[in-house]
Order: C-alpha cells, then structure tokens, then sequence
C-alpha cells in the first residue's frame, strides 16, 4: 500500500461510527467531530492571515504524504496561502541530531534568519518525534537555532515511547527511550524555552501512550482515539486540527485546559 493511499485511509476514519473509537470524552474537550468538520469548513470559507510561517514535521520515518496532506488541510482552514507553511519530512533519516539540522537548514532556505543565530520566528506544528525535534532545534547550542513562537506537538513522546522500550533499530529510536539521556536534555533545556508548548493526545496510543505525549509537569489537550492505528490517526482528527487552525488563526480554541489522560 502507496503511502498516499494509507493516509487516504486514516482520513476516512474520521467519519466512521463511534463504535470505532476508544476512551471518554474530554470534558475540556468537548467538541464532537461532525461539529469539527463544520467548524473547519467555516474557517475554509473565510481564510485568515497568520501573523508568521508554520512549520509542520513529520514523525519517525514517516513518509512525505503524512506531513503534507496535514500541511495542505492547515493551510486551507487559515490562510490558504501555501508559501506559509513548510512540511518537512525525513523518512530515511535515523538520527535526531542530523535530522534538526537538516530542519534548521530547510527553515532558513525557506524563510530566512531573523536575528543573530536564529531563524525568522515561526510556529511549528510537529507530529510524533517531529515535536523532539522541534524542541533539539530550538536549543540554544546550534550555529543558528529555530526560533519558535508556538510549538504544537500530536502524540509526541515526550516522556519516552512504548514501543522503543521492546523496539529501537536505530540512534532516533533509542533516544525516544524513556529516561534517556536526550530526553533529559530536553526536559533540562524547556525550563529556560522562550516558546509555547502546547501538547495533544489521542487516547488509545499504543505506539507512545497517550500519558508520555507531554514533558513531566504539563498535561496534554486529549481526545478519544481509534481501536487500531490511534497513533497514527492524530493527525487526521478534525478534532484537533480544528483546535490547531483556531489557535494559528487567533481565535478562540476548542480544548479548555489540559488533563492527564485517563487512559493511554
């Protein structure tokens, strides 16, 4: 199966019955997904400026068709300009530290530089180990850092990925061990970040855990999620995405406050 037609599959899961999907409703979090869609089309109907270019990474090896359609479905629900996101994916790359310099150097081609050792100021919207990423990109110790403003992170594993406890074929996957060392680099470095972290989970997560999808002393925006792929169809929940496109758009967003979730 193409990667294209996979994510073509994910998307349809959207619009499939309740009986497919697991977990409580969030009662931070109460939007259904009918009224996500409706909410979405509004926003397509009546695109918005963004006040800077949004960034969108992909997760671990994934391929370039997760990271654009995500891409192209933001860009539609704010500003319909295209020139103001960039997706960047990586799916023969093992290495963290080799994939954020790779990012910082897309970033500045793309955007250019907005001070001394920086990039222009950008939100980033990061899937899975994107949002790791994000945050070693942001870290002061690069010739140029990626300067960002709002740091959007779906099923991240920011306190270490379950699956790399029994699996971890390469450096990337060893670092998102939990307890690593990388990890506690991160945590060490978010106490001085100059950005907005803003963390979203889909219960059911078998790949992560819906409780490792945020640093330890925040909480993360959760949903319900799917009987089977649930890490994956985070990021075609209109659910989220709907959340997403109101911040980028300045408007008021769906989920209320974070929660530990009640299940992973």
């Amino acid at each position: 199966m193409s990667a294209r037609l996979f994510m073509i599959g994910l998307s349809l899961v959207s619009h499939l019955p309740n009986l497919i999907w697991v977990g409580p409703p969030n009662p931070q979090f109460t939007i259904t997904r009918r009224a996500a869609r409706e909410d979405l089309a509004r926003m397509r109907a009546m695109p918005r400026p963004l006040e800077r270019p949004v960034v969108v990474l992909a997760g671990w090896r994934s391929p370039a068709p997760v990271g654009n359609l995500l891409t192209q479905r933001l860009c539609r629900a704010t500003s319909a300009k295209p020139d103001d996101f960039l997706s960047i994916s990586y799916p023969l790359a093992g290495d963290i530290e080799q994939v954020t310099e790779r990012v910082i150097e897309q970033v500045v081609e793309r955007f250019g530089t907005g001070g001394e050792g920086e990039t222009v100021e950008v939100d980033v919207v990061a899937f899975s180990m994107g949002g790791l990423v994000a945050r070693r990109a942001a870290m002061p110790d690069h010739d140029t850092r990626l300067r960002i403003r709002r740091l959007y992170t779906l099923a991240t594993p920011h306190r270490g990925a379950r699956l790399a406890s029994r699996i971890a074929p390469d450096p990337a996957s060893r670092d998102m061990r939990a307890g690593s060392d990388f990890l506690e680099r991160l945590d060490a470095a978010l106490e001085h970040a100059d950005y907005d972290l803003i963390c979203y989970a889909h219960l059911n997560d078998r790949m992560v855990g819906a409780r490792n999808t945020s640093p330890p002393g925040i909480d993360p925006f959760w949903v319900s999620g799917t009987i089977a792929l649930s890490h994956y169809t985070t990021t075609t929940d209109v659910r989220i995405r709907a959340d997403i496109a109101r911040r980028l758009r300045g408007e008021e967003p769906h989920a209320k406050a974070t929660s530990t979730p009640p299940m992973d």
